[in-house]
């Protein structure tokens, strides 16, 4: 493993890895609405960097996203397809990379097991590609994304607040937060600055 020092693998063979949610995490979140084509696609500044940096990492960078919108007739799965093209494409222009991308497009009230807070997209990505849940890390923005990374049995949660909470909410959601956060970084930046120490010293 390079970059960064690598992370640690144990014996298991069985490998740590970084779960990102998309909206809010790596691209902007949209309140009330859907990124249903590239067009709408825009990525947060630090987002093609901090990839790339948990790339060199060496360790599996999995994306775990909600997208109920196509269960409500507002995009298509090739909508969703495009703008999950589209997002691997800008990535990979700057030198970042996701190794697996697992989206749950069923509604809220259907009770499938891979919507979040449920964990059935996180243990059919760690299923697939030989994961290690409880040394990987879960950066996302909302109290389901918590929920799920605690229910998967995922080692550490970031709080990354740029997405549905932010640096300029006064504390009071942070504060009710259903699964407190193991850390709370301002940006993707920080919250893979985080990751990779603890990657490095689990």
């Amino acid at each position: 493993m390079s970059g960064d020092g690598g992370a640690r693998e144990e014996t298991t063979g069985r490998r740590a890895a970084v779960f990102l949610d998309r909206d809010g995490v790596l691209n902007v979140y949209l309140p009330g609405a859907y990124v249903r084509t590239p067009d709408e696609l825009t990525l947060l500044p630090d987002a093609v960097d901090s990839v790339a940096r948990l790339n060199a990492l060496g360790v599996p960078v999995v994306l775990v996203s909600n997208q109920q919108g196509v269960a409500k007739g507002l995009m298509s799965d090739a909508d969703l397809a495009s703008v999950d093209a589209a997002l691997r494409e800008r990535l990979a222009a700057g030198g970042g990379r996701l190794d697996a991308a697992y989206y749950c497009p069923h509604r809220a009230s259907a009770g499938c097991e891979c919507r979040k807070p449920l964990p059935g997209m996180i243990l059919s990505a760690a299923a697939e590609h030989g994961l290690d849940l409880p040394r990987s890390v879960f950066v996302g923005d909302t109290a389901t994304d918590a929920q799920a990374a605690r229910a998967a049995g995922v080692g550490a949660f970031v709080l990354v607040l740029t997405g549905k909470l932010t640096d300029r909410q006064d504390g009071e959601d942070r504060a009710l937060f259903p699964v407190p956060p193991d850390h709370v970084a301002g940006s993707l930046a920080d919250a893979v600055a985080w990751t990779a120490a603890r990657l490095r010293n689990p």
